[in-house]
């Protein structure tokens, strides 16, 4: 029996980022889970509503807090010291701290660390490097680092964080792949006279909410439709969201959909204006629609977007070129579908779903 353990910070993130990659890992033969995270008590239902292992509550708190911190990496250490584990797998940033030094300390035999991303990407001076030396710290005491994005990977082993040799990439990239069945290509996409724009996910300044304005002021607005689809951060975000919201009456706002697929097939562009990203999942299950994003050429989306393939790259902040193509796109709909019409067939190459877990499950078993 192969025992695997999975640290991450809060409940809900095995729920969102791990969506049936935990039931297929449990499904294998000689394979016990055990998930250890803090989060809300909904979560921490859901979770152990699916059956996948045994589920661990230990109070991660996301903001740097030391007394907390503290508290919680004794918990941790307390836990693994007398729990062996074949395999102890981290992930998300406090998962990554506490877990990798719990685990090291602790004897823990395989201690893989997953980078998801980076907090940091856009930080710069003395916060950069104390952030860059304390993943340092937790990637060296890590057996393995494993990177969902090629390009993340990269810049790592640019900056001497890891090395080339103890650092992986699965497959070509992403933690959880496409479920390809729920995400396809609809004929609603050719059936409506709109030309639907989507900006799915967090609202912040970090996801764009600012460059989006200065997209969305010079852009032809004639049988436009923009629809933003994410939950609030803070209201510094609002307040900007608020402005979009007032000056455009082209622009639509819901704060949650249960089935992302369903908006995908009513649209034509994905916009996808992240300042930072580890890879982002959502530019593949557009691409998986046949649905092109247009994003900024940054790492991770260097690996989810395949340039004139499932999408467009710009430059980092030309906003003006982005409001460009999506003119251009309008003006020549029929060649802009053919263009990016084998999207899809790039998908069913590299990101199936059970192709990525099962990528995963071999890493953490070889």
């Amino acid at each position: 029996m192969k025992k695997i353990c999975f640290i991450m910070t809060e409940a809900s993130q095995f729920n969102i980022l791990c969506r049936g990659q935990l039931e297929y890992f449990a499904m294998q033969p000689d394979v016990e889970l055990t998930l250890v995270c803090g989060g809300q008590e909904q979560d921490l239902k859901k979770l152990e509503s699916r059956n996948v292992g045994r589920v661990h509550f230990i109070g991660f708190v996301r903001r740097p807090s030391p007394f907390r911190d503290l508290l919680t990496l004794v918990q941790l250490f307390w836990f693994l010291i007398f729990n062996r584990f074949d395999v102890v797998v981290y992930s998300t940033p406090k998962a990554l701290l506490l877990g990798s030094f719990a685990a090291f300390f602790t004897l823990q035999k395989k201690r893989i660390a997953l980078l998801r991303g980076r907090a940091y990407e856009n930080y710069s001076g003395l916060k950069r490097s104390v952030f860059e030396l304390i993943d340092k710290m937790c990637l060296y005491i890590s057996t393995k680092s494993v990177f969902i994005a090629e390009s993340l990977r990269q810049q790592y082993v640019l900056e001497h964080i890891v090395s080339n040799e103890n650092s992986y990439v699965i497959g070509s990239g992403s933690s959880n792949g496409v479920d390809v069945e729920r995400f396809k290509v609809s004929p609603l996409q050719a059936q409506d006279s709109l030309f639907r724009i989507l900006v799915i996910g967090r609202v912040c300044i970090d996801k764009g909410i600012v460059d989006l304005y200065e997209v969305i002021k010079n852009i032809d607005s004639i049988r436009v439709e923009v629809l933003i689809v994410g939950k609030i951060d803070d209201n510094e975000s609002k307040i900007h969201l608020d402005k979009i919201l007032g000056d455009f009456n082209f622009v639509k706002y819901i704060n949650h959909i249960d089935d992302p697929s369903a908006i995908f097939s009513k649209s034509n562009i994905h916009l996808f204006l992240s300042h930072r990203d580890g890879f982002g999942n959502v530019a593949i299950e557009a691409a998986a629609c046949n649905v092109p994003t247009f994003c900024y050429d940054i790492i991770g989306l260097q690996d989810s977007v395949k340039q004139d393939v499932s999408g467009l790259r710009f430059p980092f902040g030309r906003t003006d070129l982005i409001a460009l193509s999506i003119n251009e796109a309008k003006l020549n709909q029929v060649e802009f579908t053919r263009r990016f019409s084998g999207s899809r067939a790039w998908v069913l190459e590299n990101f199936q779903s059970e192709q990525v877990w099962s990528g995963y499950m071999r890493f953490y078993l070889s």
